[in-house]
């Protein structure tokens, strides 16, 4: 009250007092230092194993693949129409034409093999990151596990649905086309069958975790696997391209594929055996491509280097980019 302003701070002063004096103020007096008290700082919560996180990851990575079924069943149906297509468009193609014309047909459909593991596999892995990048983010920053884990888990879930359906189409055509028909023959042209499709899957991989966004990746991948397709041997003989382009075939795993089809193809008539009705030799065959027998080997590590490199720069890429998503 205006006049009684020294009598009402005195009774705001007694009820203070009272209040702080009373039970219930020393219990809230109490809490309020106990809460201002600084606790122990907590310890690193720590993480699974590298192993565990691995295998874990690739469970839920496999089970997401399985429940995707009906990708695994238009994959297989793809490979195995298109291996009826190709066993019945180069039929027993070296009995019908027993000269070039048999061999350039036969050459034509080993390139179209490499074509038809890279492209179908390339373009079903250029999804592997966008649908799970924001999961990934948000996981690993709340340390459930590590990039490196979540990496290696997701690659190896696709290992199985981009090898089987490539295994599947040459079964059917090999034998239907009459490719060199002993097992060693057909067992090293799917050896390199796969190593093609694992270099696709690399590449696919290392341009999902590099690009931005999924119409990135599709934009760059065009170009690039004309490029490849171009300098792979059948287009263009690649002992012949000018010295400022020439060096783009080392980065084709088109090439390296192809070379090492035709080479286990036609290598064992090596020492003099006639393949054809004019005494055509495997040395004339091959050289006709610029290839070597020598380079057999060369190009089966040459791909495993480039599915090393593509994985070992799509992990960069993938790294860095989980790294500034936050």
């Amino acid at each position: 009250m205006p006049q009684n302003e020294e009598e009402c701070h005195e009774r705001i002063q007694n009820m203070c007092d009272t209040f702080h004096s009373s039970e219930f103020g020393a219990t809230l007096q109490q809490q309020l230092l106990e809460s201002d008290r600084k606790g122990p700082v907590p310890a690193f919560r720590e993480r699974a194993s590298i192993f565990l996180q691995v295998r874990t990851l690739l469970w839920r990575s496999s089970l997401d693949n399985l429940r995707n079924f009906s990708l695994i069943i238009g994959k297989t149906s793809q490979k195995i129409a298109m291996g009826l297509f190709l066993g019945l468009l180069y039929l027993q193609t070296m009995n019908w034409n027993e000269d070039l014309v048999g061999v350039s047909n036969l050459n034509g459909a080993l390139f179209f093999l490499v074509c038809e593991f890279t492209y179908g596999t390339l373009f079903g892995v250029l999804s592997f990151l966008p649908s799970d990048f924001p999961l990934l983010v948000r996981e690993h920053h709340d340390g459930l596990y590590d990039v490196s884990s979540y990496y290696i888990a997701r690659t190896l879930s696709y290992f199985p649905l981009f090898s089987i359906d490539g295994v599947v189409m040459l079964t059917i055509c090999y034998w239907m086309i009459g490719m060199a028909a002993t097992t060693q023959h057909f067992l090293l042209t799917a050896f390199i069958g796969l190593l093609t499709e694992q270099s696709a899957a690399a590449f696919g991989v290392m341009l999902s975790t590099i690009s931005s966004s999924y119409s990135i990746a599709v934009s760059i991948t065009g170009p690039v696997l004309t490029v490849f397709s171009l300098t792979g041997g059948l287009y263009a003989n690649i002992g012949q391209l000018p010295s400022f382009i020439s060096w783009m075939q080392y980065l084709s795993w088109f090439r390296y594929s192809f070379e090492a089809m035709v080479i286990n193809q036609w290598s064992d008539v090596a020492t003099g055996e006639c393949i054809l009705l004019d005494c055509q030799k495997s040395e004339s065959i091959l050289t006709a491509y610029s290839f070597s027998i020598s380079s057999f080997w060369p190009d089966i590590g040459a791909l495993f280097a480039s599915i090393v490199v593509f994985y070992v720069i799509g992990y960069i890429g993938l790294f860095i980019r989980v790294k500034l998503a936050r």
